[in-house]
């Protein structure tokens, strides 16, 4: 096995992997997200891959091989609109099209899909974009302006749907020409065209299938009409799926793949049989990211690689603002000084994670703050070794000039395992701890998780953070909680005091700030069981974040972006613990797979790239 990162070795994922190293990557509720994951059997086909020359007699790349992607689940549907699952978009992204994607050369730039050419002035808020000529539908049709235009119309028109938020503020699109558009959005928005995140972050739609379409809601394609380097070929549902190349149907300006003949998504529901396939040589790819302990499995093989890359998300622990003494800025900024980020990062990751603080993946270097003094001085909240140091918890909550007064006196609560019992304005925490009512005596605060059987690494994380709250005097215990049940009780009737949880793959952070720490997106009396993202109920960035969203200058908008995370770092509605790494594995009978943070298979350019090695 080799190991590819510009920071690890192969001895690096050794120490990594070594005595008390089998655990998961990132502590997380889903092998999507790199997680520790449960294998589940799901029945599957098997194949072989094809390995022939790199080049042919012409010397350039043959165009030969289908590379089989292992993917972790059957997929749910093949609904743009509808589906989120992972393992659909795995195949939906090789066959839709975006008007603009991530630069595989620098993930921060951004270069044009279905757009040569594009614009936008914000004084007059009005735009165009050029489409790129010579792209085709799989069906034979030309793909035009038209189809542009058609589908954000259609989108606009309609409601409900994955995309309604990128959309929601133009106020017009046309097509002004066969390859041109023209638009005018409502309002000045923080990206325009920013692949992922901005308003045309978007797949195109051909508008000859989706104009027949009257309730998107009930639309169930059995295979999809796209205008990618790949189209739809044959599939053996809850098996495989299996598209075939187009290395004509691209223009040579947006690239000259794809090499192979075609591609296989294989389901494998055991994680196991994946693995095994991938030493046997029957699957290339793990699309999913893999645990470390499955990837020790691989280590002895010298036909697969293992890819580590930067996670562009990170893991956190909400703190339900509603409640005393989370109620208290200088309460949550202790938090910092009890979590085990020694623990975590260099036990149970060995490594491969680095200690969270802001709420942006530091895969985002020019949106985060330099340090804890600029823009200005704040924090650290945290020990610099990541060990706990009781008198300085102590320390810090008594001299703290915050909501409540805090007092350290004798135990009195069974949970305390410390020398001393803290009190709030006098009380027992016990007694001072509120319901989002304002009811006190609610006990010793609660840390609501994922059960160990489903995430190991973070309940272990998490026991530990449980166990130096006690050991401080704060008397705390751990709620176990399904998977399934959390969001309805968090994000629906915020029924929680602490919630481990964790963002998989998030933008650059000036796109995010709003959908996730606005009081927009927060039920802050608690009075629906809507879903909403900002359970906390955290109200102290609104400003900032209305500036950073209506910000264009690049310039201006990162600075806007880094005060507001620093703000946010201070009033600390979060503790964002971890930035964990992925691993993904290849084997090497094909080469040209294209890193990027969060992995290897979440960039539409990757499989244009591949091709057989030598």
């Amino acid at each position: 096995m080799r190991i590819d990162s510009p920071h690890s070795e192969r001895r690096d994922l050794l120490k990594y992997l070594g005595a008390g190293g089998l655990v998961g990557l990132a502590g997380c509720t889903s092998s999507e997200s790199g997680g520790d994951e449960q294998d589940t059997t799901t029945e599957s086909s098997t194949t072989e891959s094809s390995s022939t020359d790199t080049e042919d007699d012409s010397g350039e790349a043959s165009r030969d091989g289908m590379p089989v992607v292992g993917i972790g689940n059957e997929p749910r549907g093949f609904n743009p609109l509808t589906i989120s699952d992972s393992s659909a978009w795995a195949i939906m992204d090789q066959l839709y099209v975006y008007p603009t994607v991530r630069d595989p050369d620098d993930p921060n730039e951004t270069v044009g899909f279905a757009f040569s050419d594009w614009e936008f002035d914000p004084d007059s808020l009005t735009g165009s974009a050029t489409i790129r000529e010579g792209m085709t539908w799989t069906d034979g049709e030309d793909f035009t302006a038209d189809d542009v235009a058609f589908t954000f119309e259609y989108l606009m028109e309609n409601e409900g749907h994955r995309f309604e938020a990128n959309v929601g503020n133009f106020e017009e699109i046309t097509a002004t020409d066969t390859h041109e558009i023209e638009f005018t959005l409502q309002d000045e928005v923080a990206a325009v065209f920013t692949p992922d995140t901005g308003a045309f972050a978007v797949p195109i739609l051909p508008e000859h299938v989706w104009s027949e379409v009257d309730d998107y809601t009930e639309y169930a394609p059995d295979s999809i009409v796209g205008a990618g380097g790949f189209e739809w070929e044959d599939a053996s549902e809850g098996n495989w799926y299996e598209l075939s190349a187009r290395p004509d149907a691209l223009p040579d300006e947006i690239h000259e793949g794809p090499y192979v003949d075609g591609l296989r998504f294989r389901v494998f529901g055991e994680t196991t049989a994946l693995i095994n396939s991938l030493k046997n040589g029957e699957a290339d790819l793990t699309y999913d990211s893999i645990t470390p302990n499955r990837a020790f499995q691989l280590q002895d093989s010298d036909d697969v690689t293992v890819w580590d890359a930067p996670s562009r998300g990170y893991n956190y622990i909400a703190l339900n603002m509603r409640r005393v003494p989370f109620d208290d800025r200088a309460f949550r900024q202790s938090l910092g000084f009890v979590y085990p980020y020694d623990y975590l990062v260099n036990n149970l990751r060995k490594g491969l994670s680095t200690p969270g603080d802001y709420a942006a993946a530091n895969v985002y270097d020019p949106w985060r703050p330099d340090d804890f003094e600029t823009p200005f001085e704040h924090g650290p909240h945290q020990t610099e070794d990541g060990k706990l140091d009781v008198e300085r918890v102590r320390s810090f909550l008594e001299n703290a000039d915050g909501e409540h007064d805090y007092t350290f006196d004798s135990v009195e609560s069974s949970e305390v395992t410390g020398d001393k019992e803290i009190r709030v304005d006098g009380e027992l925490l016990t007694e001072a701890h509120t319901d989002n009512d304002g009811e006190s005596g609610q006990g010793p605060l609660k840390m609501m998780l994922t059960p160990p059987s489903a995430s190991p690494v973070v309940a272990r994380a998490c026991a530990r953070f449980v166990e130096n709250l006690n050991e401080v005097g704060i008397p705390a215990e751990q709620e176990p909680v399904a998977e399934n049940s959390q969001t309805s009780r968090v994000q629906g009737n915020e029924d929680f005091d602490m919630w481990e949880s964790q963002w998989i793959y998030m933008p650059k952070p000036h796109m995010y700030l709003g959908f996730w720490l606005h009081s927009s997106r927060a039920d802050l009396e608690s009075e629906t069981e809507d879903v909403h993202l900002n359970p906390m109920g955290y109200t102290g960035a609104d400003d900032l974040i209305t500036e950073v969203q209506s910000t264009y200058d690049p310039e201006e908008q990162q600075a806007a972006t880094r005060e507001a995370l620093a703000t946010i770092y201070q009033d600390a509605p979060a503790l964002i613990t971890e930035y964990p790494n992925r691993l993904h594995a290849t084997t090497n009978t094909y080469d040209g797979w294209v890193k990027m943070p969060g992995g290897i298979s979440q960039n539409p350019w990757s499989y244009l790239n591949v091709s057989t090695q030598e």
